[in-house]
């Protein structure tokens, strides 16, 4: 370690001094601070004594003083002493010379207004990191000046708690020993931490870790769709997260929190991101959402209010009302509106010989979209100022009010039997009787007045085409986390969602799709539909493809795509421990094996976070009750909302671990009867299989599913 002792004592130095310095600047802001609370205090009280209105206004131009002496002083956060920064730029550029920046979460000013630490979003200064290797020559644009020189030295290191505990120069990794002393940490030294020695087992940190490729994805322009694809484990949801901390700080004003739409497939997942979004510096007040609960509070903000059936969907029915063609079954039945009430509104007005009826028939004549009708009826002055506008007025309520029952039109487009045939009739993947299913489906519903969870979109779709408001919200920026298990119309809603400026961020894995049910139009799946759509409205949309993998190891990664029968998609970042397969003879063997694996892990590394996932929702309540009656500790259930990041054993059923991630990972009869050999069977397989980090141990006593009997390892029987 000799030849590494230079860099960890400067760097020590560095951090020392730096430190300092922030404690030094926060003890004067607080004492500041306190001193301008005093003196407003101070003049409040005067203000109260002063005698005329004269002196009240003199104490309060005084007080607006003192405030506005907040407002020139950063003020700021001691928690940055925390983790003060992550990485170290040190530059020789040709007209400034030799330079030194160091990166953090957030910038740091000291007493005299100089940046000892710059945010990581400040994007002219943070690309020479992310996108630039030591040795290498630069030429950016930074504050305005063309900028050029050379990149000598790049860092990055883990100051946590304001301590050094770890420095990467060039791939060599060094970490500090628990007895103070440094030693080399292997190889890998670039990728994330093993999640088995934290005890905070959410989405991994990523800011000092971030690839050229994602920092382009984080920094586009704010006024594109970013597409970001990649296999499980590649960063996408941080990423789409990050980005989102970028924008609101380049532009805090158009970026508020309220007008941030986050989309997340698993409830489990919001109430962690409505924690770490804060962390990297935006502020509280994200709507963080399931796709239904989203959609359901814009129903209800345009005045739907409806009960939803208990019933289960037909299959056919579901795969109806996802189907691509969904969105044409919805513009047909309009345009059919839009001609039906334009024909009708004009034989009322020649049946009452009405004066101005040929210049009502050229406005409607010229119509083409559905919601341009609501906007004549609403606003046109034929309406209200004519010499006898009554029955026009009586006409243009009647319109008005049954273009307001939305449930009518829903239920309609999904029963008027020509339009369906029309719009289905010759896709292949529908079934014979699916049609009829369908129409029966949604007569029953609208006979009790109720509606099933798929009509949702429906609905929002359909409100939207029509003009209604509440549907189109106007947000600055809308994140989809796990787009590939959503519908083309719930994908279009969220489109639509965005202001005009588009600034949209789509995750997702088309080898992630779970959801049978839904399908697309085109070969590249939820990324096809999206360019397909922009390009009709000229939105710029950028594709990133993430092509490092940094959650799983080699060993759990070749698995995934064994069983998924795919080639690699991406680059994995660390080796690990072969993954394990057992083979017991009976369930109470399957049981104690289980609780042996368990055990043993948590006893070596009590910090773990441990999923055991079974197939389905039953059989993972039977798996905890057997565990937790053998006698295993830590061990708890989650379902949907309930989710914990502490420590410990979870079990769960394979749906509910979609978008988490684990230490390790146990998987319970995976048999050939539960993940059957087809395409959606082998990628539920695969996403389980994705979740775990640093260990995969797969247990069962019945045949094993397709990819896993032919890698039994040496515990097979």
């Amino acid at each position: 370690m000799e030849q590494f002792r230079a860099i960890i004592e400067l760097e020590e130095e560095r951090l020392g001094q730096i430190t300092g310095e922030m404690r030094q600047t926060l003890a004067g802001e607080e004492s500041d601070r306190q001193k301008k609370d005093r003196e407003i205090a101070e003049l409040k009280r005067q203000k109260m004594d002063a005698p005329g209105w004269r002196e009240k206004r003199e104490i309060d131009e005084a007080i607006e003083r003192c405030r506005a002496h907040y407002a020139m002083r950063h003020y700021q956060n001691g928690q940055v002493l925390s983790n003060p920064y992550f990485g170290v730029l040190q530059l020789e550029d040709d007209d400034l010379g030799k330079l030194s920046y160091c990166l953090g979460r957030q910038s740091f000013f000291d007493r005299n207004g100089k940046a000892i630490v710059i945010d990581w979003r400040e994007a002219p200064i943070s690309r020479l990191y992310y996108e630039y290797e030591a040795g290498e020559l630069y030429e950016e644009e930074i504050r305005g000046r063309d900028r050029t020189g050379a990149l000598r030295h790049k860092l990055q290191v883990d100051t946590a708690g304001g301590e050094l505990r770890r420095i990467t120069e060039n791939g060599t990794p060094l970490m500090r020993c628990a007895d103070g002393s440094w030693t080399l940490a292997g190889k890998g030294g670039g990728v994330l931490s093993r999640k088995e020695e934290k005890s905070d087992h959410r989405l991994p940190e990523i800011t000092a870790l971030i690839s050229p490729d994602q920092f382009r994805a984080i920094t586009r322009p704010e006024s594109n769709i970013v597409l970001l694809q990649g296999g499980a484990g590649s960063g996408k949801t941080t990423v789409g997260l990050h980005r989102i901390a970028y924008l609101a700080y380049q532009d805090g004003e158009r970026f508020r929190p309220g007008r941030i739409l986050v989309v997340m497939f698993n409830r489990s997942l919001q109430n962690y991101i409505s924690r770490i979004l804060p962390e990297l510096g935006v502020e509280s007040g994200v709507q963080v959402e399931t796709y239904h609960g989203w959609a359901g509070k814009l129903l209800r903000a345009a005045g739907l209010h409806f009960s939803y059936t208990s019933d289960s969907i037909p299959e056919a029915v579901v795969r109806i009302k996802k189907h691509p063609r969904l969105l044409q079954l919805v513009d047909r039945y309009l345009d059919g509106l839009l001609k039906k009430s334009c024909a009708w509104l004009l034989e009322q007005l020649d049946k009452s010989g009405d004066p101005e009826r040929n210049d009502i028939r050229v406005k409607l004549e010229g119509l083409s979209r559905f919601e341009d009708l609501v906007a004549i009826l609403d606003t046109d002055a034929c309406f209200f100022q004519s010499a006898s506008p009554q029955a026009r007025k009586a006409l243009r309520s009647r319109l008005l009010a049954r273009f307001t029952n939305h449930a009518t039109d829903l239920h309609a487009l999904l029963t008027e039997r020509a339009l369906l045939e029309k719009t289905f009739g010759a896709e292949k993947d529908i079934e014979n009787d699916a049609l009829d299913q369908t129409i029966e489906w949604q007569e029953n519903l609208r006979n009790r007045n109720v509606i099933d969870f798929c009509d949702t979109a429906i609905l929002l779709w359909l409100l939207g085409q029509k003009g209604v408001a509440a549907a189109r919200p106007g947000l600055a920026h809308v994140m989809v986390d796990e787009a590939q298990d959503l519908s083309e119309i719930e994908l279009a809603t969220l489109l639509f969602a965005a202001d005009e400026r588009q600034s949209i961020t789509i995750c997702g894995d088309m080898a992630q799709k779970i959801k049978g049910d839904v399908s697309f139009n085109t070969r590249e799946g939820f990324a096809g539909f999206v360019r397909a759509r922009q390009q009709r409205s000229g939105t710029t949309v950028n594709s990133d493809t993430l092509v490092v993998g940094f959650r799983a190891t080699r060993p759990i990664m070749e698995l995934a795509w064994h069983v998924l029968g795919a080639k690699p998609s991406m680059a994995v970042a660390r080796d690990g421990d072969p993954v394990r397969i057992v083979a017991t003879r009976s369930k109470d063997e399957t049981i104690s094996t289980a609780k042996a694996i368990l055990e043993d892990y948590l006893e070596k590394r009590p910090q773990a976070l441990i999923a055991a996932v079974t197939r389905y929702k039953t059989d993972a309540d039977r798996v905890f009750e057997a565990l937790k009656n053998a006698g295993l500790l830590h061990v708890r259930r989650h379902e949907r909302d309930d989710f914990s990041f502490k420590p410990g054993i979870v079990v769960t059923n394979a749906h509910q671990v979609k978008g988490l991630e684990f230490s390790a990972v146990l998987v319970i009869n995976p048999s050939s009867g539960q993940y059957r050999d087809d395409h959606e069977s082998r990628m539920l397989l695969h996403v389980v299989i994705t979740r775990a980090a640093d260990h995969l141990w797969i247990v069962g006593d019945q045949p094993m599913a397709y990819g896993l009997e032919a890698t039994k390892g040496s515990d097979g029987r």
